[in-house]
């Protein structure tokens, strides 16, 4: 700075300056819960998918609903 200039005022850190997001305990857990819910939903489609494909193969019809 050279002389004669007033000094730059200093702005709070904005929340995405102050620490990554991954830091937060609380984002964590919801990114996990997220996670969590997403894969569960994936699992039970395929789940359900390859079961309906055993039944449909072992009885030679469609599964009941």
């Amino acid at each position: 700075m050279s002389a004669g200039q007033p000094p730059v005022p200093q702005r709070p850190a904005s929340l995405i300056e102050s620490r990554p997001m991954t830091e937060s305990p609380l984002v964590k857990r919801l990114l996990w819960s997220g996670l969590l819910a997403g894969t569960g939903a994936l699992a039970s489609i395929v789940a359900a998918r390859l079961a309906a494909l055993i039944w449909t193969r072992v009885f030679g019809e469609e599964p009941p609903e």
